[in-house]
């Protein structure tokens, strides 16, 4: 059985592993042309990662909110505490940074990948910070 203190730390790494596993499989098609048709199949387990960083993030906020941290995010200050409030806004800026990734990537694949790859790790970053205040 696995330890909950544990458990956050092990899905931040199967988010990295996924996030590393799509990086590597677009830098293989980079060499190849790829059809349009065939889709973004490298971004989805960048956007399912995105994703589930969110949802652990709101969760390492409400923790560490209820050990007595603050919201070190300016622009959250008035939501973090409020649970609907802050599912609203992650889900918004989750549905933006994919948008943003998707019109990138009609344009630039490998650019799209490093804006992705990049935001997976800041957002890793504030997880395991927010864990880490609790402790």
């Amino acid at each position: 059985m696995i330890r909950s203190a544990r458990l956050p730390l092990i899905v931040i790494l199967m988010i990295c592993a996924l996030a590393c596993a799509a990086t590597r499989a677009a830098a293989q098609d980079a060499a190849a042309p790829v059809p349009e048709a065939q889709g973004p199949h490298a971004f989805v387990s960048l956007y399912a990662s995105f994703a589930a960083l969110q949802f652990v993030d709101m969760h390492s906020t409400w923790r560490a909110l209820d050990h007595g941290a603050a919201e070190a995010n300016p622009l959250l200050t008035g939501v973090a505490g409020n649970k609907a409030g802050l599912v609203t806004v992650k889900a918004g800026g989750t549905a933006a940074v994919i948008a943003v990734s998707e019109r990138l990537r009609r344009k630039n694949r490998t650019a799209a990948m490093i804006f992705m790859v990049s935001a997976n790790c800041a957002m890793t970053w504030a997880v395991q910070h927010n864990y880490q205040t609790v402790r």
